[in-house]
């Protein structure tokens, strides 16, 4: 019953982000969006550390405008058409700012997502590095 009503909510936004998605605004409707997750919703993050699981090459993001991104994705995730829909950028992903200072100015929002993320530390440990904590980095 909770997988059904989840599909039925997914499904519902899918379409909505589909429907709005050439829906461009002068002001955002929020402030920022800061995303987390695993490769469903992953900028990029997975391209600067030290694993396996790397998509930052074709066939990934061949619909993407910018190329290859390290997007798991052939084009946009669903936080791109979140923050298309808000009139927000894309959320960057959090390695991918270049310094600290970047890092501590992030006014439109962030993407901490990655590829291979669980709650468990066991978890992705057959092709990443034990429990990698991308703050380290």
């Amino acid at each position: 019953m909770a997988k059904a009503s989840f599909i039925s909510l997914l499904c519902m936004f899918l379409l909505l982000s589909y429907l709005f998605n050439d829906v461009k605004c002068d002001t955002p409707f929020a402030p920022a969006l800061y995303v987390f997750g695993d490769s469903v919703v992953d900028s990029g993050s997975n391209s600067y550390l030290q694993t396996l699981i790397k998509v930052n090459y074709k066939p990934y993001v061949i619909d993407f405008p910018f190329g290859a991104t390290g997007r798991f994705t052939n084009g946009k995730t669903v936080a791109d058409y979140v923050a298309q829909s808000l009139g927000l950028p894309f959320a960057p992903p959090y390695l991918g700012l270049s310094s600290h200072v970047d890092k501590r100015r992030i006014i439109t929002g962030v993407n901490y997502a990655s590829g291979s993320a669980d709650i468990l530390p066991e978890s992705g440990t057959a092709l990443v590095c034990p429990c990698i904590d991308i703050f380290d980095y």
